[in-house]
């Protein structure tokens, strides 16, 4: 019933004394079934999702009775999907669990807010704008985090869940483009509907391009996906969008080209 099957945690922990690595024998273990066994939503059981994370400890240092812990993390699916955190403080103390809790804990809110943008830009893939109630649950977590004793890093994720949440022409191309992958997999395919799809994806990108111009999240996405749209796009003789995706994601241009002169 949890949304995770895959959970890869490694510690990064040159930065710290030898003699403060003894705190962390526990802890990637701990967060890998943090994620495996938590659910995080009661509906939304069987999204499957796979997650590496990288934990880099920067410090250890006492506050009082307290020992707070100052880290990065890179959270990816192996796919589309990637986090780079900065600014994570918590309080740990050696083998202390994490658990789930609808009150603000530094740590496990920490990893609440990437299960809950996990979880978000997946839904969106299943349904249009799927993810939003999740988006809002992770703004609402980094809202906490900001008000909290611990508020490092926190308004740089609100901002990061809102940026990516307002970015509806993104959010609404991945959803098209899945629209197509999925009727593309059915044993009578339905062309015009893979055709309408592509569409909107393609006038997605132009609104995209017109607005934002580059975007991070747009281009990761491109990156590894180009094959398959590129591939799409020149069966449906949608010349016009392999010319911008040609100037929008110049990483790929060479892909793109060799269809168009196809």
């Amino acid at each position: 019933w949890a949304q995770f099957i895959e959970v890869n945690a490694e510690l990064d922990l040159r930065r710290i004394s030898e003699g403060d690595r003894q705190l962390f024998t526990t802890l990637a273990e701990d967060i890998e079934n943090y994620f495996l066994n938590t659910q995080f939503s009661a509906t939304t059981n069987d999204l499957e999702m796979i997650v590496d994370i990288r934990l880099v400890l920067e410090s250890v240092s006492q506050g009082g009775s307290q020992t707070n812990i100052n880290a990065q993390a890179i959270f990816s699916n192996k796919m589309d999907q990637y986090f780079y955190a900065k600014g994570i403080q918590f309080p740990y103390s050696k083998g202390k669990k994490i658990v789930f809790s609808p009150t603000f804990d530094p740590l496990a809110s920490f990893l609440d807010y990437y299960a809950l943008m996990f979880i978000a830009t997946e839904l969106d893939t299943w349904d249009y704008m799927g993810g939003t109630p999740f988006f809002n649950r992770a703004i609402e977590q980094a809202d906490l985090g900001k008000d909290s004793d611990f508020p490092r890093g926190w308004e740089d994720r609100w901002k990061k869940s809102r940026k990516i949440k307002n970015n509806q022409n993104l959010r609404s191309m991945i959803f098209y483009f899945f629209v197509a992958q999925d009727e593309l997999r059915l044993e009578k395919i339905d062309a015009k509907k893979i055709l309408e799809s592509m569409s909107i994806f393609y006038e997605n990108l132009k609104e995209i391009d017109h607005k934002i111009g580059s975007n991070k999240e747009t281009l990761k996405f491109l990156d590894v996906y180009h094959l398959e749209i590129a591939e799409l796009m020149n069966s449906l003789q949608m010349n016009e969008a392999l010319q911008l995706l040609k100037v929008y994601d110049n990483e790929n241009k060479k892909i793109y080209e060799a269809y168009i002169k196809n």
